[in-house]
């Protein structure tokens, strides 16, 4: 169950916490829902606050009443969580489409974000084939759009069975309105100018299959990385000790050990 409902103008976001310490938002990926979260908030949740919610449209959440499913309207998702647990001097945690919403949200608010961690974001879709890119939102938009769904993440969900069965049952918890919105965000998305607006601490751990000539840190050198080997697309499902690890890394060195506490 939600630790609370926040209200925004366009719906009400399920948002999950626990922990007291410095903050950390965790933001799911595309057709996700914050429980993919839950082992990882708990572990985290030891010496942190940890929020994460349901993006719009994905799980407990609602569907956006004014059909907005862009990163930008996602990062007001992020933005209302934030504002509502007056969070501050935060890390943004963000696993693959909840990445170029993170990326937006730090942009426009550096005073509050102490930095971004990728947890394999999206490839570049510009480098993905026009008529690849037309099928899979012809796709979306059809009354099959949750078997396309299906096919798309359990294709890059990688080889553990009960991850894959997870994630698309995950799947299932996505808004019809919300499928297709979804899709065409990322298929138009351009990463440069969101790499190039956000000038903070960044980093990405990436999964082996996506280490490929579309990579964000191909565009960016400069983007601190490190590739997982043997595991697919929910590096933090498979792989959840070197996740935490590379958080803590990450974090430490940017938020104060005293930060104040979930009760002001």
């Amino acid at each position: 169950m939600p630790s609370r409902t926040v209200a925004t103008p366009h719906g009400q976001l399920a948002v999950y916490e626990t922990g007291d310490g410095p903050a950390l938002v965790l933001l799911h990926a595309d057709s996700g829902r914050a429980s993919q979260w839950s082992d990882l908030a708990g572990r985290l949740g030891r010496d942190h606050r940890v929020v994460s919610f349901d993006f719009r449209g994905s799980g407990a959440s609602s569907a956006a009443a004014n059909g907005d499913y862009s990163y930008a309207g996602r990062a007001e998702d992020i933005d209302a969580v934030v504002e509502a647990l007056k969070l501050d001097h935060l890390v943004v945690v963000a696993h693959s489409g909840g990445g170029p919403a993170a990326l937006s949200y730090a942009a426009s608010h550096p005073g509050r974000v102490a930095g971004v961690f990728l947890l394999d974001p999206p490839s570049d879709p510009r480098q993905m084939p026009p008529e690849v890119k037309k099928t899979f939102l012809s796709d979306l938009a059809g009354p099959g759009s949750l078997a396309a769904q299906k096919a798309f993440y359990g294709g890059i969900a990688g080889g553990n069975a009960a991850v894959r069965e997870r994630v698309l049952r995950d799947t299932e918890c996505t808004q019809a309105a919300a499928r297709y919105g979804l899709g065409e965000a990322m298929a138009g998305w351009n990463p440069e100018p969101a790499l190039d607006a956000w000038s903070g601490p960044l980093f990405i751990l990436a999964s082996q299959p996506s280490d490929t000539p579309a990579a964000l840190y191909r565009l960016r050198p400069q983007i601190e990385h490190r590739v997982v080997e043997n595991t697919g697309h929910w590096i933090h499902l498979e792989q959840p000790d070197e996740v935490e690890r590379a958080i803590r890394d990450f974090a430490a060195p940017l938020q104060p050990r005293c930060a104040p506490s979930a009760a002001g």
